[in-house]
């Protein structure tokens, strides 16, 4: 074999499992500033005033029937309409102005000494500069924002009179949507300025008091709806990045996996799907303990961060953000429709296949089996996993899709002479040897593959990104760092490598479907390293098939499976907020996809294996081949034809879409598929009947 230089590794870790713990990004760049020369100016208007009607507004987009946004153009001033005529939410309300929020525009300016300056559009432009309102036809509008002119400064007595920016945001109705965007490259800034943060329409979900049925959806692990009306001893805050923390600048938040986020009010509901810009994006969400809150996305058009004590900055964004707000009534204010929505967007973006891949004709069960964690203490060798998969085969699993994690000693395309393989679990004869037996019989081999990181002290000094806790299997804490967006690409390249040398070899993408970061090494922005890691992903497809470990949207559109699709969100728990399957809603249809482990959840086994049916997840497991080790997949050996073929129900609705899905009473939960497949799950630990169907005691029924 072709030696192998460069340094990329096999995961040896279970990441998918346990990705968490310490975020210790330490990344050098030239510029950088001390935090004592770092000053913020915050220029928000004194007083808000509200007007919860909209008089004054004579520039109007228009949408569908009566559904518009209109305009105040002496005030700048916005509010959204229903088609039924009611004001939806209104940027000049009573509530904006309370909660202090920007009508239009909010945006974060940094200069070259580090000061930092918050303009805020609401009532500025009459104190600090102008605006211009203009609208080319009935579908279309712009207003120009020109902030803080220096004869106008001077007025106030602002220091660094010099700042001055003109910002124009376009408004336009296009494919039953309204879209909200800026072009951050036509932005006009003062020299040795740039845009650090942006967010569009802040105001418009604001909430000082909730009524009725109004709630938040937001993106959280799998969905989460948050009644807006309900009481709590404690305030709710999210803070979620997209598809990832930016870890580069110490960053680290509950990943949102969803560019949508929406909200229900007046009966009305608006769905605001990312169109532009999402891997900027990180959504702030809060909801009051006396009930309200607000909601809303900011673009970090340049990461920012302090590291070391010094502000570090990474490329600047130059291109499109963009928002989009789809308008319905109260009749379809829930999430089902929020699912279709972002569903239908994300495929029309190629983030999502339209049909699930031709892999599977068969319904998979997922096993995820854990070679060694540090390249030293073998827990499962190849020719354990051959037997584990014979193994499930003489029980009735007729597809096994078994992932191997921790296969390599010094990793995927290491200094050796050749692609080596730990010699403690088999070596690459062993791995041949694997791969003929299991994929002779028609099941399929996955090996996990990290591209982002690299192992600490494999190669020189490393910087440290993340642990994995030495609890999870009896395995030691393994730290791992970063790689630049060139060592990526050589990594995918010697993944194709991998897959051409050992045929029906796939793969499974481990940390870059949880990693998402600003490369400083590159000299990239998120959007430029998101759109790398799309084009050169779709090179392994060629070869053979992907797995993700984890839901990155953004990666799906050639991917085959994914592995861990949370059935849970991080909010869960919280006063006033329910759980909901708007992830799956949207993937199902399109990706085969399993869910939490059923040999490792806080729930029983019986409704591990339900959750799995109500989600339309396949089932997973997660084996070992230590007798001392709870993963021991002994255990688990004589359950699993009962499990699959409990599962295999589901074989019919593999392909479909979820078009809705409802709790229908208490413990009962009712999925609807295309052509009105139903399927009902009943977690009560007695028989209820639905719709005059039976359901017996922790089971389900297909219709």
């Amino acid at each position: 074999m072709k030696k192998i230089t460069l340094k990329k590794k096999i995961l040896l870790s279970v990441c998918a499992v346990v990705l968490v713990a310490a975020i210790v990004a330490a990344v050098v760049f030239s510029g950088s500033f001390s935090t004592d020369e770092i000053k913020n100016y915050s220029y928000v208007a004194e007083s808000q005033k509200g007007s919860d009607d909209l008089s004054g507004c004579d520039v109007f987009v228009q949408g569908d029937g009566n559904t518009k946004l209109a305009i105040d153009s002496k005030t700048a001033g916005m509010a959204l309409v229903c088609d039924n005529g009611k004001t939806i939410f209104n940027s000049r309300s009573v509530d904006a102005a309370k909660n202090s929020l920007a009508s239009v525009l909010n945006v974060r300016l940094r200069d070259k000494t580090g000061n930092s300056y918050t303009l805020n559009s609401t009532e500025n432009c009459a104190d600090f500069g102008t605006f211009e309102v203009k609208s080319e036809n009935k579908k279309s509008a712009s207003v120009t924002f020109s902030l803080f002119p220096d004869e106008k400064q001077a007025e106030k007595g602002v220091e660094s009179a010099g700042v001055f920016a003109r910002i124009t945001v376009d408004f336009k109705y296009d494919d039953g949507g309204f879209v909200c965007s800026v072009d951050t490259s036509s932005v006009l800034l003062p020299e040795d300025f740039f845009i650090e943060k942006l967010s569009l329409l802040p105001g418009f979900f604001s909430v000082s008091e909730a009524f009725g049925d109004e709630f938040y959806t937001v993106p959280d692990g799998c969905g989460a709806v948050i009644d807006l009306s309900s009481f709590s001893e404690k305030p709710l805050t999210l803070n979620m990045s997209m598809y990832g923390s930016d870890v580069t600048f110490n960053e680290y938040s509950q990943g949102a996996v969803l560019p949508f986020f929406a909200m229900s009010k007046n009966g009305c509901l608006v769905n605001t799907v990312i169109s532009d810009g999402d891997a900027l994006a990180e959504i702030s969400c809060e909801k009051h303990s006396e009930g309200g809150g607000y909601l809303y996305n900011t673009f970090n058009v340049t990461a920012c961060g302090m590291v070391d004590g010094k502000l570090r900055m990474g490329e600047t964004y130059k291109g499109i953000v963009s928002q989009t707000y789809y308008v319905t009534e109260n009749k379809k204010a829930d999430y089902n429709n929020i699912a279709r929505q972002v569903r239908d967007s994300l495929i029309s973006r190629g983030y999502l296949p339209r049909e699930i891949s031709d892999k599977f004709i068969d319904l998979p069960f997922f096993i995820n089996v854990l070679g060694s964690a540090d390249g030293k203490n073998p827990s499962t060798t190849f020719e354990d996993a051959a037997e584990i998969t014979a193994l499930l085969e003489s029980r009735g699993v007729r597809n096994v899709a078994l992932r191997f994690s921790g296969a390599g000693k010094k990793g995927l395309a290491s200094d050796a002479d050749e692609l080596s393989f730990d010699s403690d679990l088999g070596g690459k004869d062993g791995f041949s040897n694997m791969l003929t037996k299991v994929t002779d019989n028609g099941n399929s081999v996955w090996l996990d593959i990290n591209l982002c990181t690299e192992r600490s002290g494999s190669s020189g000094v490393k910087t440290a990104v993340y642990e994995l806790p030495s609890k999870v299997a009896g395995f030691k804490v393994q730290k791992f760092s970063l790689t630049s967006t060139k060592e990526v690409n050589s990594d995918i390249s010697e993944a194709y490598k991998l897959m051409t040398d050992y045929k029906n070899t796939d793969v499974c993408i481990n940390d870059a479907a949880q990693l998402l970061y600003t490369d400083l090494q590159g000299g990239l922005n998120r959007q430029q390293v998101l759109e790398n890691m799309k084009e050169k992903m779709s090179s392994l497809s060629v070869n053979g098939d992907v797995m993700l470990s984890y839901p990155a949207v953004y990666l799906m559109g050639e991917t085959d499976a994914v592995f861990n699709v949370p059935e849970t969100a991080s909010c869960g728990g919280n006063e006033g907020v329910t759980e909901i399957p708007v992830l799956q809603m949207v993937l199902h249809g399109s990706v085969i996809y399993g869910g939490n482990y059923i040999n490792v959840t806080n729930l029983s086994q019986e409704d591990a294996l339900l959750k799995n049916i109500e989600y339309g997840s396949v089932p997973s497991f997660l084996f070992t081949h230590e007798s001392s080790s709870n993963l021991n997949y002994n255990i688990y050996a004589t359950q699993t034809s009962e499990l699959y073929s409990d599962a295999k129900a589901l074989l019919p609705v593999m392909d479909m879409k979820i078009t809705s899905h409802e709790k229908v009473v208490s413990g009962v939960y009712k999925t609807t598929y295309d052509y009105n497949k139903v399927v009902y799950v009943n977690y009560n630990p007695s028989v209820v009947e639905v719709n005059g169907i039976m359901i017996s005691a922790k089971d389900y029924v297909v219709i």
